[in-house]
């Protein structure tokens, strides 16, 4: 006995499915690509300009601009670092090399930059639990967002993905496999392109260390750190020939910076 094909009504309750919940899925893996690797919008505001500076001769240090998350100057949609903007000049007359750079934090800790974005990513998150496990009350960076949004959008799309969703939505799944595999792969090609796009401009915009300055010339880069909030300090050591130097920028107007502000009275 030959087993009976699909009923016109199981068709039709496919089909359904399909138109309902094509939109969700897609929207869905919108999310967690996009986010993740995608560059800033071309509106996205100018940073703001600081120009603080601090000399300890032979070497000025030069604070630019700070740039955070979704705040001015962003060039990643989602960049879960801070990208300090400085720049070094040699007012000697020989050679000095900047060694290293440290950014304290307001509990006086220490963090350095990074040559990684997708590591710098992954020590925010870490320091942030701990942050928070301290009882300091955070922000991701301008209009209060979260640092965790992405990470929530990720979790429901796995989820979803692993059987998390409803019976009908499974039915889906099966009946379309081919179309959830197509717009998986396209998505992973989008990342990858994507991911490449930041890993270049990071490379192009960070200012390696130590770096060799000759005698009157100077250089401009950027320092990735970690999301820090409270910063209290940005400290710069190296040398100029044996001599060694320290410069030490107090950064007091950054002292709000990724907190939550006081609960009025």
């Amino acid at each position: 006995m030959s087993t009976p094909g699909p009923t016109f009504r199981s068709t039709h309750r496919c089909g359904l499915r399909l138109v309902i919940l094509m939109p969700a899925l897609l929207a869905l893996t919108g999310c967690v690509t996009s986010k993740k690797y995608r560059l800033a919008k071309p509106d996205t505001p100018p940073a703001k300009v600081l120009n603080w500076r601090t000399l300890t001769p032979p070497v000025e240090l030069t604070l630019q601009t700070v740039i955070i998350f979704k705040g001015p100057g962003s060039w990643k949609r989602e960049a879960r670092w801070d990208e300090y903007r400085v720049e070094f000049a040699n007012h000697g007359d020989q050679p000095a090399t900047v060694d290293s750079a440290t950014l304290t934090d307001l509990q006086g800790t220490p963090q350095f930059p990074g040559n990684e974005p997708w590591v710098l990513e992954k020590m925010s998150y870490t320091n942030w639990d701990k942050y928070g496990k301290n009882g300091v009350k955070l922000l991701a960076g301008a209009g209060a967002l979260m640092l965790y949004g992405v990470a929530v959008e990720a979790a429901a799309l796995s989820s979803f993905l692993a059987g998390g969703a409803t019976t009908g939505a499974v039915a889906f799944v099966e009946a379309i496999p081919v179309v959830a595999v197509v717009d998986i792969a396209v998505v992973a090609v989008m990342n990858h392109n994507n991911k490449f796009k930041v890993q270049q401009e990071f490379t192009r915009r960070r200012v390696a260390l130590p770096q060799t300055l000759q005698p009157g010339k100077s250089v401009a880069g950027s320092l990735f750190f970690p999301m820090t909030p409270g910063p209290q300090r940005l400290r710069v050591k190296g040398r100029s020939g044996a001599t060694p130097f320290e410069l030490v920028l107090e950064l007091k107007l950054l002292a709000g910076l990724h907190l939550k502000p006081a609960a009025a009275k």
